[in-house]
């Protein structure tokens, strides 16, 4: 990419430090927020589109599209099949899809809560049905998770050498484990007569948040976000001497 302290390498530093920093707050505001505002959590981190928590959930998601849609990256090599730009907006449509496109059909109940009130269609809803939108929803999030794991597995790597391609192999790794565990715990819902089971221990919900955990990690690294914190303690430390 060039010299570190060229302003443009710089840009995209901060670039992929955003997106770490939002996908690392995203779970944690929306376990605060639930536990605050409806004394418990949603089933799935997707169902806090029908809470209070709605703007966090979509404005998040949206953002993090944005940004992944507007992201250059490393130009396409001879060896590859496509770049890392091609990969990231693809990656940032289907984030836009799993904002904007719901993925039920009403609005389920927390654990805890005995009812809440169901919310009107949305526009999505409306053009294309609610099934239809479950569809896209669904779809999208797994092509965005897949989307990530090429990035960790394929791309990232590339370009780094010692440490840091092992994180985001790690990472990689990772994601398809929550994938794995995401899967398993739908599964176990709808065939394995353990829906109460899933639902009481928000098992969906601490698949996803891991999940998106391991992309802020993934994307944090990148961005060398360690390097950065290090060298503001530097400035902040010499400022004090």
């Amino acid at each position: 990419m060039g010299d570190d302290s060229d302003p443009h390498v710089m840009s995209f530093y901060r670039v992929r430090q955003a997106l770490g920093v939002i996908a690392l707050f995203l779970p944690v505001v929306l376990i605060v927020g639930g536990m605050g505002l409806e004394h418990a959590l949603r089933d799935s981190v997707s169902n806090f589109f029908f809470s209070p928590l709605r703007e966090v959930f979509t404005g998040s998601l949206a953002a993090i599209g944005v940004f992944l849609i507007t992201y250059k990256g490393y130009p396409r090599r001879s060896d590859e099949t496509f770049s890392d730009q091609v990969l990231a907006s693809v990656a940032g449509i289907s984030a836009l899809l799993v904002a904007f496109f719901p993925s039920l059909a009403d609005c389920i109940p927390p654990e805890g809560m005995a009812q809440c009130t169901p919310p009107e269609e949305t526009v999505t809803q409306k053009l294309i049905g609610v099934g239809g939108s479950s569809w896209v929803h669904n779809i999208a999030a797994l092509v965005f998770f897949l989307c990530l794991v090429v990035f960790c597995l394929v791309q990232f790597p590339k370009t780094e050498s010692r440490v840091r391609p092992y994180i985001y192999k790690a990472c990689g790794y990772g994601i398809l484990v929550a994938l794995a565990g995401i899967a398993g715990a739908f599964a176990m819902a709808r065939w394995g007569g353990a829906e109460a089971f899933v639902a009481a221990h928000n098992l969906v919900f601490w698949g996803e948040a891991v999940g998106i955990w391991i992309f802020a990690l993934a994307w944090l690294t990148k961005g060398k976000a360690d390097q950065a914190a290090l060298a503001m303690l530097r400035r902040a430390i010499a400022q004090e001497k």
